[in-house]
């Protein structure tokens, strides 16, 4: 029997190569090869002398970026766009390449790069011509339904680009020169914290939803447009019927930059302040008082810290507060000095304080200096030292910051000029919530001094 089935399955294999054309999957002999092909793609780029230009937009979440490019024979493409950073003339390398088919690639780090870098971007495209003189670019890897159109350059398309990076500068000079740390939205009909990425492209609104109390928070993608205007991927809507597609900016100082128009929002400014618009809701309260006031949990104290050591707790203390920082380690203040530590709800007497950690003799040691805390509002905690409340006060009478700790403050102004001002006595701190486990707490006297702790307990601060 198996040697009856496979006599059949021999007649039948030979009888399906009979069929066989004896051109059966052979290229023509006319067809291109893709080197030709890439040698020819590339020449059509080189011979256009007034450049090329597409629209760029990775996604629908992403911004629309222009980018102007002209292409040599040595492989090198100068590249302008509207992007912050790429805004003048830069010079990247190119090639058509590719196994598939021909694909144009930029080789060394361009605004391609940083657009990928953001999200959905890529720095290599299949080439599809098209018989009007344009070119269909593809993503080269990942799906290839969207389609990016190069086009031949027109006379204003420069001109265009240079209008549309305008307010890509003028942004981040209002950013690199502000006088606070804060960026309040304030427009006719509503209010909201303003944060700017000018690099990726993005801008961070924080609003109050109806009723107060909470908060809503959403990032959008912006596409610059001429005059100083940018529009988001997609409406900001907001409560009282607010919808806003399109801002347009008008002169910046270092306290503010006017806004001219905002959809029905109306005109307004972002103004650059030491205190928030309106107050983060409930962040002080967790910070004084940990996850005490939830009474489906047993208290522990909060206990956090600036991470790292001396070079990476560089990125933990604000620009403008890091150098009253690092003179703790000076020579002549406390050479070996170690971290940073918070606690607060801390032990039977509930205390509050900042700890700086450094070697004695040899033996770490621990400085606890002593504060009062308040809750003033949602996110504003009133400092006040221990031995500065009133007699009511319920720390009224706790323990004070002494022994070694006072003298180190006492003889070194290097201590009261590092604590007084991320603690201001009398004013207090913004206490302003950040990813995981970890807050930032911000100088109401100058909100340009700053510092995120690391929370080690309780554990999920923000949500317990």
């Amino acid at each position: 029997m198996r040697a009856v089935s496979l006599v059949l399955s021999m007649v039948f294999f030979l009888t399906s190569c009979e069929k066989l054309d004896q051109n059966y999957n052979k290229i023509p002999a006319d067809a291109p090869r893709l080197a030709e092909l890439q040698q020819e793609y590339k020449e059509m780029l080189v011979a256009n002398t007034d450049g090329w230009f597409m629209e760029y937009q990775p996604g629908s979440d992403n911004p629309s970026v222009p980018i102007l490019m002209k292409f040599l024979a040595d492989g090198t493409v100068s590249i302008i766009s509207d992007r912050y950073g790429f805004d003048a003339e830069n010079i990247s390398t190119y090639r058509v390449g590719g196994v598939i088919g021909p694909e144009l690639i930029f080789d060394t780090y361009s605004v391609y790069s940083s657009i990928a870098e953001s999200g959905g971007g890529a720095f290599d495209f299949r080439m599809y011509p098209q018989e009007n003189g344009e070119f269909v670019l593809k993503h080269a890897t990942g799906g290839l339904a969207t389609e990016f159109v190069l086009r031949k350059a027109r006379a204003t398309d420069h001109d265009d680009i240079i209008a549309r990076a305008s307010v890509g500068r003028v942004l981040q000079e209002f950013s690199e020169n502000s006088s606070a740390y804060f960026r309040n939205l304030v427009l006719d009909n509503i209010s909201a914290f303003w944060e700017m990425n000018i690099n990726t492209q993005q801008v961070t609104l924080t609003w109050e939803n109806s009723g107060g109390g909470t908060t809503t928070t959403q990032t959008f993608s912006y596409t610059t447009l001429p005059g100083n205007g940018i529009r988001l991927a997609e409406p900001w809507t907001a409560p009282g019927g607010i919808e806003v597609n399109e801002i347009f900016f008008g002169d910046a100082t270092p306290d503010g930059i006017e806004i001219t128009s905002a959809g029905n929002a109306g005109a307004g400014e972002i103004q650059v302040a030491h205190i928030p618009a309106f107050p983060y809701p409930g962040t002080a309260k967790r910070y004084i008082l940990s996850n005490s006031f939830n009474p489906n949990q047993d208290p522990v104290r909060f206990f956090a810290s600036v991470s790292g050591t001396r070079e990476t707790s560089v990125d933990r203390i604000s620009p403008a507060l890091w150098p009253y920082y690092e003179k703790l380690w000076a020579d002549d203040v406390w050479p070996t000095y170690i971290r940073l530590q918070v606690y607060n709800y801390n032990g039977a007497a509930f205390t509050n304080s900042i700890q700086l950690l450094g070697a004695i003799n040899g033996t770490n040691t621990w400085l606890p200096y002593y504060y009062a805390l308040d809750e003033m509002d949602g996110s504003h905690v009133m400092v006040r030292k221990r031995n500065e409340v009133p007699t009511d006060h319920p720390h009224y009478g706790a323990t004070y910051t002494s022994g070694t700790a006072l003298t180190m403050y006492n003889d070194h102004p290097e201590f009261a000029d590092f604590m007084d001002r991320i603690y201001p006595p009398g004013i207090g701190v913004t206490i302003v919530p950040l990813s995981g486990q970890n807050v930032r707490v911000v100088s109401r006297a100058n909100s340009l001094y700053w510092m995120d702790l690391t929370i080690s307990t309780p554990a999920n601060f923000w949500n317990n």
